[in-house]
């Protein structure tokens, strides 16, 4: 009877360890000036990676406009929509979810609203989103990101979702939450997520290679 007391309070004390937080959508707009890349072909990248554990939050992208012209499209894992027809949405019920949107790069600005839900594991890697300028071999533009994955903007979905935008002498990026300022960009930030964005990259590269076979 002792034993089966201890195992059950072990097991009662595990659960409280990771407690779930879920609060209402929270949506952003963004607004991305592509012009010193104008005229280059290449991709919008759009990364939503599940937690762990996985949290099974959504991204919707609606709202989108873009000076560039829009090509091909091409998705992997759970995702639904486009950027010019149905909201654009991406789930992490699995690890990996990205949506690519082949584009020529515009003189101006690209624009797009941003939900996402807010479930957290407390204790627990988080669910991001990130947001990625590709070249026309898959390969990010370079950016402040921290990482290495040269990520434009994240959001890890910690309860507090901040968004965390970066430099990059090929694009600027502003993220503004509804009713707040536009938020800053960092010299160096360490993210909750960095462990996903470099998992991100190496799928990607596995992406790219099948791709281009």
């Amino acid at each position: 009877m002792k034993t089966l007391f201890r195992s059950i309070l072990l097991v009662a004390c595990a659960l409280l360890s990771f407690t779930r937080a879920s609060a209402d959508p929270i949506t952003f707009n963004v607004s991305i000036n592509t012009t010193p890349i104008a005229g280059t072909a290449g991709f919008l990248a759009f990364d939503f990676l599940g937690g762990i554990p996985l949290q099974n939050n959504t991204a919707t992208i609606a709202a989108f406009t873009t000076t560039g012209v829009l090509g091909l499209s091409s998705s992997a894992g759970n995702v639904t929509g486009s950027l010019t027809g149905p909201p654009l949405i991406l789930t992490t019920s699995v690890f990996f979810n990205e949506f690519l949107q082949g584009t020529t790069f515009g003189s101006g600005l690209t624009t797009f609203s941003l939900t996402l839900s807010s479930n957290f594991v407390g204790g627990s890697t988080p669910d991001s989103f990130s947001f990625f300028l590709l070249n026309s071999t898959f390969t990010p533009f370079t950016t402040s990101d921290p990482t290495g994955a040269n990520a434009l903007f994240v959001i890890d979905i910690t309860g507090a979702t901040t968004p965390i935008v970066f430099t990059s002498q090929f694009a600027t990026v502003t993220v503004t939450q509804a009713g707040t300022a536009p938020v800053p960009e960092p010299m160096t930030m360490l993210l909750l997520g960095s462990g996903l964005g470099g998992l991100a990259a190496l799928q990607r590269r596995r992406l790219r290679q099948r791709r281009l076979q």
